[in-house]
């Protein structure tokens, strides 16, 4: 206490500035704590999260790692392959086609149209890849396009060595084309066949066109207008829409010096070639009545062509092996696979090709993105000219 002037006793006031600033110190010393206990909670949830995201990551790549497998051990399963993401009663509704060619067992199975390709990662390729993939269909209806790139044709007597016989040096067709002809042409030789030779291969628009034009010519006596194109077309394709232009297909005929080795098709050396085409990728392009043998249907009402001709197509080993199995010419296999877009291919219940059919808005694009298998060991891409794109996966 302290003394006035008055004598009067008072007691001492408490300092309001000291009070505030010890609260002011009680106050923070309580946030600062709170701060701490948030941090080592939050750090504390962080960890035990990343430990569960850990968990889960690792629990689904073990669950991807096993889907695969199985989903492999099914493709390679004798019997039926049971998609899972297409089970129950619509996979049992959908059709399968089988067939027996030499003593195998050709079965091809429809995925249904909403089924897409597992396990696949993209590829990337160019439109000029697209149109050299083989599968692009020329006819009456269906012209070259106008940048159909011919700067990898090959020269088959000069690349073979002459070891194929070929009218002139100017026989020239695709690589995938020359490889499948050239293995197929050294197999006739190891199971006794030979004198093949090649006729024609890859021809112009220009060359096309003269011989449209020297067609006209005769028959002009006896038609014009538009009857005389009509009259015309019958015999020599229009320009651009010759078989002759995909650089793909080419005519045989057999050539021994000094022999008649007789008409190719009633040749046994022929008929082995015809019969043999299919396993390497290559078909017999226009079937007619009776032609190449009575055992074959004529495709004349599809491809509108009636001449005989032994003019072959490479279109590669999956599609060649469908189209035997179904007894399809080009046309009829193109849209066969507009109504059903995703097939699997088996011989004897081994899953030897996939054949998957992408719709394309737009065709003059640069480059297109493509689904991959990864299981697959071998794969083809081609336009096929009816707006699609058909991919065809080895096994």
């Amino acid at each position: 206490m302290r003394i006035n002037s008055n004598y009067s006793v008072h007691k001492l006031k408490k300092d309001p500035y000291r009070i505030l600033l010890r609260l002011t110190g009680i106050l923070a010393a309580l946030a600062v704590v709170c701060f701490v206990a948030y941090n080592l909670c939050n750090a504390a949830i962080g960890k035990d999260i990343q430990a569960k995201r850990t968990e889960i990551d690792n629990l689904n790549e073990q669950a991807e790692i096993q889907y695969n497998t199985e989903l492999n051990e099914r493709r390679n399963n004798a019997g039926g392959f049971s998609d899972p993401m297409n089970s129950g009663e619509e996979a049992e509704d959908l059709p399968v086609w089988e067939r027996t060619l030499e003593g195998s067992t050709w079965r091809v199975e429809d995925m249904g149209k909403k089924a897409v390709p597992e396990n696949t990662r993209d590829v990337t390729l160019s439109r000029g890849d697209l149109l050299l993939g083989g599968m692009m269909l020329i006819n009456p209806w269906h012209s070259v396009p106008s940048d159909y790139n011919y700067e990898t044709l090959v020269s088959v007597g000069s690349a073979s060595g002459y070891k194929i016989q070929v009218d002139d040096s100017s026989v020239r067709l695709f690589p995938a084309a020359y490889d499948a002809l050239s293995t197929m042409i050294t197999d006739a030789e190891t199971a006794g066949f030979d004198s093949y030779l090649v006729r024609e291969g890859y021809r112009s628009n220009d060359e096309q066109r003269e011989m449209f034009e020297n067609k006209m010519a005769e028959l002009s006596d006896d038609f014009s207008g538009d009857i005389l194109m009509a009259q015309a077309k019958k015999e020599v394709n229009y320009p651009g829409t010759s078989e002759y232009e995909t650089g793909f297909s080419f005519r045989m005929d057999l050539y021994k010096s000094g022999e008649n080795l007789g008409k190719f098709s009633e040749s046994e050396r022929g008929q082995w070639f015809i019969e043999n085409s299919w396993k390497y990728g290559i078909i017999f392009r226009f079937p007619v009545e009776d032609f190449p043998n009575s055992s074959w249907e004529s495709k004349t009402y599809k491809t509108g062509i009636s001449s005989r001709m032994n003019l072959f197509r490479y279109v590669g080993k999956p599609h060649a092996a469908v189209m035997r199995a179904m007894d399809y010419c080009l046309e009829e296999y193109v849209e066969f696979l507009m109504e059903h877009p995703y097939l699997r291919v088996y011989e004897d219940g081994a899953l030897r090709y996939e054949i998957y059919r992408i719709p394309c808005e737009d065709e003059y694009m640069t480059s297109f993105s493509l689904p991959m298998t990864n299981t697959a060991v071998g794969f083809q891409a081609s336009f096929d000219n009816m707006g699609g794109i058909v991919l065809a996966y080895i096994y």
